[in-house]
C-alpha cells in the first residue's frame, strides 16, 4: 500500500483503467477537479478507459450523465453499469412479475423486456431494489421489505453500495443497504455490480489484456477495492470520496498512510495505491 501524488506516477505500468464514476469523477452534483485533463492524459498515452459503475440504471443513462460533466463517448472505450449487467440477466429470463422498490427515475430499468411490475408482493415472482429517494431511510420501507419476506421472494439488488457521499457532507442510501436489511430479515438476495465478479469478467472479456496490465480506481473500500482484490487486479483507492469523513479529510487532502491502513483493515481489503483525487 503506497501513497501516490498522481496517476501519472504509475500509468506507464498499466494499459486498461477501470474507473468508478460516483466519488471519483463526480459527487452527484459537481465534477471533481481536473478530471478531463487526466482522462485526456490517459487517452494520449493510448490507455484504454472503462467506466464501471454501480449505478442501478442502463449504461445509456450513465453516458448522458457523464456528458454533463464534459466526458463524451469518444473519451472512453467501454462503460458498464450494474443496471446494465442486471438487464443482461433479465433479458434471457422467462416472463416475470416483479415488485419494485426504488425511486421513480429508475423504474424503467427493465423497459423493453416482457417482465411486468405488480403492486402487491403476493402477485410477484421476485422483488427488485434500485435504491431510495434522497430523503428516505431503510426504516421507511421496512413494511415493504417485511411484505417481500412474507411472500418468500428473492430480492434482486441492482446497486450493492450501501450509500454514496456528496461533497456537501450529505449521504444518500443505496440499494445495498436495503439488501443488507433484507438479509437480516432472513431473505435471499441476488446482487449485480461491484464487488461481485460478473461485472469484472464482462469488462475483462472486452479487451485482450492480462490482469497485471489492469488498474481499478475507486473510492469505495467495500465495493471498488474489495472487487479488485477478489478479481486479482491492482487498485487505487481515492480517499476524497465516500470514506472522506471517516478519514477526517478535506477534499484533495492527502491522508496519513496509517489512517488508511487502519480503515482498510476494518474492511478486510488492501489497495495497491492511495490517491486523494483522480485528477491529481
Amino acid at each position: 500500500m503506497k501513497l501516490i501524488n498522481s496517476l501519472k506516477d504509475i500509468s506507464k505500468n498499466y494499459e486498461l483503467f477501470i474507473i468508478d464514476i460516483f466519488g471519483v469523477i463526480h459527487d452527484g452534483d459537481d465534477a471533481y477537479p481536473n478530471i478531463i485533463s487526466m482522462i485526456d492524459y490517459l487517452g494520449k498515452k493510448q490507455k484504454k478507459i472503462v467506466f464501471l459503475s454501480n449505478a442501478p440504471r442502463r449504461s445509456e443513462k450513465a453516458i448522458k450523465a457523464l456528458a454533463k460533466f464534459g466526458i463524451n463517448e469518444n473519451m472512453f472505450d467501454f462503460i458498464l453499469t450494474s443496471g446494465e449487467h442486471a438487464y443482461y440477466y433479465f433479458e434471457v429470463q422467462n416472463k416475470l412479475k416483479y415488485f419494485y422498490i426504488g425511486p421513480e427515475k429508475d423504474r424503467d430499468l427493465l423497459e423493453g423486456l416482457p417482465h411486468i411490475e405488480v403492486a402487491q408482493t403476493d402477485d410477484a415472482d421476485i422483488a427488485i431494489a434500485t435504491g431510495l429517494d434522497p430523503h428516505q431511510q431503510v426504516t421507511d420501507i421496512l413494511p415493504k421489505l417485511e411484505s417481500v419476506k412474507a411472500a418468500k421472494l428473492t430480492l434482486h439488488c441492482i446497486n450493492p453500495d450501501l450509500y454514496v457521499h456528496k461533497k456537501n457532507g450529505h449521504s444518500h442510501i443505496c440499494a445495498g443497504a436495503i439488501a443488507q436489511k433484507y438479509q437480516e430479515l432472513g431473505g435471499k438476495v441476488e446482487f449485480y455490480g461491484k464487488p461481485f465478479q460478473g461485472v469484472y469478467d464482462e469488462v475483462i472479456d472486452e479487451f485482450e489484456f492480462s490482469k497485471k496490465e489492469i488498474l481499478c480506481i475507486g473510492d469505495s473500500l467495500e465495493t471498488d477495492i474489495k472487487g479488485a482484490n477478489m478479481a486479482g487486479l491492482d487498485s487505487v483507492f481515492i480517499s476524497s470520496g465516500m470514506h472522506r469523513n471517516q478519514l477526517n479529510l478535506e477534499i484533495g487532502e492527502t491522508p496519513e498512510l496509517q489512517q488508511v491502513e487502519n480503515l482498510c483493515q476494518k474492511f478486510g481489503v488492501k489497495p495497491n495505491y492511495i490517491l486523494s483525487l483522480f485528477g491529481n
